[in-house]
């Protein structure tokens, strides 16, 4: 559909754009990036592999490397950071992942310390769970977190390979699969690294070993699963997040691949974006994506050392030869 606009200015100047809907899917704008190089310094990275936004828009960015997390406001200003490398309160070892919850509260994956911890928006400790075993609520390397509209945190047990379904008193409610064991069988799982959770309450894990994309009911219940090694469209390389938007719709973090990958709800594909590089657009071993309450997409380029912003595509275009200007007549009165 075209739309030609013109607008009539005081100095008795037409402006004509010739406005075009943008129909069909296509890949998000690019808007900027954070960070760029690896520092040390406030507001700069070093391999972050964690992004999060709470319900006002601020960023959270796991900045891995420096064993740390940053708050930004939408606007990219840096509100504050805390955590420091080791094992204590507010300490990390190469955590890899981080989630918020309904009360704003963010939820840290310390991949190396077997544990999962959490603080308040301001950074300050409320607590944490988990050690290195197998035993219910036991981690080796947890990665992947999401909650569903219970509350319930869905941790992506790596090294275990399996999802643990945790309640809100930090209680385990569920392990699946029963047994860990690393597989590529219907249901089992070869060491996911991400898990997101639909509108619904279905649960969508990425398969990392098995280079696949599972969905489960809450209860564990398999549903369906798509994805194979590969470089093609809806092939794999890899997959080591998931996240599923406000309109049911998949993104597929594809790292060995360093591309976006985004599905319908049942797997189909419908477009992709990035390759290898430094560029905008371009990745270096992607991890997280997360999305803004506006629509706004971050996904942590790890190896570049930075976040890139994506807004979602505009449905309209204009035309490149527009606009026109010309000069016009008085209109009499």
């Amino acid at each position: 559909m075209i739309w030609i606009i013109a607008v009539t200015l005081a100095l008795g100047v037409a402006v004509v754009a010739v406005v075009i809907l943008n129909q069909g899917e296509g890949p998000p704008d690019y808007q900027t990036s954070l960070g760029g190089k690896a520092s040390t310094e406030p507001g700069e990275f070093s391999e972050p592999c964690g992004v999060c936004v709470d319900s006002a828009g601020n960023l959270y960015v796991l900045d891995t490397g420096n064993s740390r997390i940053e708050r930004f406001k939408a606007d990219g200003e840096l509100i504050s950071l805390w955590g420091e490398p080791g094992s204590d309160e507010n300490e990390f070892n190469n955590a890899r992942r981080i989630a918020r919850d309904s009360e704003n509260n963010i939820w840290v994956a310390d991949t190396d310390n077997h544990r999962v911890q959490w603080f308040n928006s301001q950074g300050q400790w409320l607590g944490e769970f988990g050690s290195l075993g197998m035993d219910p609520g036991q981690f080796s390397h947890p990665m992947g977190m999401a909650f569903d509209s219970r509350g319930n945190l869905y941790v992506a047990d790596s090294g275990n390979s399996r999802v643990q379904k945790i309640g809100p008193a930090q209680n385990v409610l569920q392990i699946f699969p029963n047994e860990p064991a690393e597989s590529n069988g219907v249901g089992l799982f070869n060491r996911p690294q991400g898990v997101a959770v639909d509108p619904l309450d279905n649960i969508f894990v990425a398969d990392t070993g098995n280079n696949r994309i599972q969905r489960f009911t809450a209860e564990g219940t398999f549903l369906s699963s798509f994805g194979t090694f590969g470089k093609g469209p809806g092939q794999f390389d890899t997959p080591v997040d998931v996240l599923v938007d406000k309109d049911q719709k998949v993104y597929v973090v594809d790292a060995g691949n360093n591309r976006i990958q985004k599905f319908t709800a049942q797997g189909q594909y419908l477009y992709e974006w990035g390759t290898t590089g430094m560029a905008a657009k371009m990745f270096q071993n992607p991890q997280q994506i997360a999305e803004a309450p506006d629509g706004t997409l971050y996904i942590a380029d790890a190896g570049n050392h930075r976040i890139q912003k994506y807004t979602p595509r505009s449905p309209y275009l204009l035309d490149p030869g527009a606009p026109i200007v010309g000069p016009t007549r008085p209109v009499a009165p």
